[in-house]
């Protein structure tokens, strides 16, 4: 691409956006070929061999069984949607991916007091520490709005990086009347640039039915364009080479770096 192209309006718009709220995570300002894949809203409440998440996990594996780099995910859970006797929180990590903390249920803790959001933001990590036996590095809030008392009760909290961790895009893929795995596809494509964060649904069979479909297509198209989906750490930890890049609330991320979408070859449509 030539050095004097134009960036996207969506990049210069998310530029902005991520100026603006210093204290999140909108993308990792890198040259790298990477994209963080995160999936928000699992597992799913009283699917109780979660068979929903399952068929994410499975498409992941599948995808990963003849990918010339294998591509890891963030799943963002939601405590409360934990089925007693899971071992899907395991399950994740088995097959190299990652657990971040979602909340304790599908609300929007922004409107919490203080305290009860510290309640409940406790609350969700020992539950979720208890059963990974492993740290925990991300938090996202509930629809994606976090306010000053929240940035600094996380900034505390031992393990956690000091940024709210949010995405490059909203996602309407919770939306029914919007939401197909082929529209979804097209949509994320979109916002494929070094750094880009993607956030895609599970929590109900619904969406993870969608979410399983597209995420072949996704992830070929990613890959054809050559970069690589990890984990929102790995997107993250790749800025330690150089430090300077890394965005704290004092130093903001820069602008990604323009890059032409191109349109993704339609998926498979679900089973009616």
């Amino acid at each position: 691409m030539a050095a004097n192209a134009m960036a996207p309006p969506h990049h210069q718009l998310l530029t902005q956006v991520a100026r603006m709220f210093p204290d999140a995570l909108f993308y990792a300002p890198t040259k790298a070929p990477l994209v963080a894949l995160t999936i928000d809203d699992v597992p799913t409440p009283g699917d109780r061999d979660d068979r929903s998440t399952r068929m994410i996990l499975d498409a992941l594996d599948t995808y990963n069984r003849t990918a010339k780099q294998p591509v890891h995910a963030t799943f963002f859970v939601i405590t409360d949607h934990l089925n007693p006797g899971s071992t899907i929180l395991q399950d994740i990590l088995a097959s190299g991916h990652e657990i971040a903390n979602h909340g304790t249920t599908d609300t929007t803790p922004a409107i919490l007091q203080p305290a009860q959001f510290a309640r409940h933001f406790q609350e969700a990590h020992d539950r979720i520490t208890d059963l990974i036996q492993q740290p925990l590095r991300w938090y996202r809030p509930g629809r994606g709005l976090y306010n000053r008392a929240m940035v600094e009760h996380i900034r505390l909290a031992p393990g956690y990086e000091s940024l709210v961790a949010l995405a490059s895009m909203v996602p309407f893929d919770t939306m029914r009347s919007l939401s197909t795995p082929h529209l979804n596809t097209w949509y994320l494509a979109q916002f494929i640039f070094p750094g880009a964060i993607f956030v895609i649904h599970g929590g109900s069979m619904e969406r993870c039915v969608q979410t399983a479909y597209a995420l072949p297509t996704l992830l070929a198209l990613i890959d054809r364009q050559g970069y690589r989906a990890v984990t929102l750490s790995e997107l993250y930890d790749s800025l330690l080479i150089d430090s300077s890049a890394k965005p704290t609330a004092e130093t903001p991320a820069a602008p990604p770096p323009p890059h032409p979408p191109q349109p993704p070859v339609p998926p498979s449509q679900p089973p009616a």
